[in-house]
């Protein structure tokens, strides 16, 4: 084998090794097969919602699940709030496990199932956050570890 064929073997080599990168790199598999279906609840969560039904039905509630906050509130308009897209990014992704509401969608109380995950410090400032948040909007939220009680009493006050 002489230099020159070495040479075209060597291109020839690289124009493959090219050629399955760039394969490899710009095929994408459909991406709408690349979910499967899961529950909205966790055992936990499925458990407090078939003690929370009967509470809110009682009082003529519908009971919400799952509700990110940017579908309860809203920076404030860019004009007048130049951190919209940072206020906007910190509850884009965050949820309340569940909210009641009444025959006309009104909020009437936002419901958050804690457990000891909340101890945590990362868990702690979010919910600090939360609070704070729907506070100054004007949300009632409930903290419960599970129990219905703080729910009834706030419903009956």
């Amino acid at each position: 084998m002489n230099d020159k064929d070495l040479l075209l073997l060597l291109i020839a080599g690289a124009a493959i090794a090219l050629g399955i990168w760039l394969w490899r790199r710009f095929r994408r598999p459909d991406i709408t097969k690349l979910y499967q279906p899961k529950t909205i609840l966790t055992d936990r969560e499925y458990e407090f919602y078939t003690r929370l039904l009967p509470v809110a039905e009682e009082y003529g509630l519908f009971v919400l699940m799952k509700v990110r906050l940017a579908d309860l509130l809203e920076p404030k308009p860019k004009d007048v709030n130049p951190l919209w897209m940072e206020c906007f990014n910190k509850i884009k992704a965050k949820h309340i496990d569940f909210a009641l509401a009444d025959r006309d969608t009104n909020i009437v109380c936002l419901i958050e199932l804690d457990d000891s995950t909340h101890a945590r410090a990362d868990r702690t400032e979010r919910d600090i956050f939360v609070d704070a948040i729907l506070g100054n909007t004007g949300y009632a939220l409930l903290r419960t570890y599970g129990e219905t009680q703080i729910i009834e009493d706030f419903l009956g006050r």
